[in-house]
């Protein structure tokens, strides 16, 4: 049974929530490494949904922080080895604990194009 979660869109605490979508490689150790930067800033994700589709892993983050702290989440997230894309966005708009809603976005490597 599939169940939705509705999130608030402001923590308790006052801070925004956010929520971090992610294109990457299906690598086995990807995840943790998407996951580092929040434990380096001390912030605790309340949801992490992944799906693999192909040969693309989705990953998406929601999470409460500073817009500026998201901002660094998201730029930190975005230059990691393996990470084609990454949208940052209100976690308002957030999907259930389901599988993210993220389209790959066809931004292969040149290997893939020329394979």
């Amino acid at each position: 049974m599939s169940r939705s979660l509705s999130l608030p869109t402001v923590a308790a605490d006052g801070a925004n929530l956010h929520r971090l979508v992610v294109e990457a490689e299906p690598e086995t150790n990807l995840l943790l490494r998407l996951l580092e930067p929040f434990v380096i800033h001390d912030v605790l994700p309340s949801r992490v949904a992944c799906a693999t589709c192909g040969e693309v892993l989705a990953v998406e983050i929601a999470f409460a922080a500073s817009a500026d702290l998201a901002q660094r989440l998201h730029g930190r997230l975005s230059v990691i080895v393996g990470v084609r894309d990454a949208a940052l966005a209100p976690a308002g708009g957030a999907r259930g604990a389901n599988a993210p809603d993220h389209r790959p976005s066809d931004h292969r490597t040149a290997a893939h194009r020329a394979a």
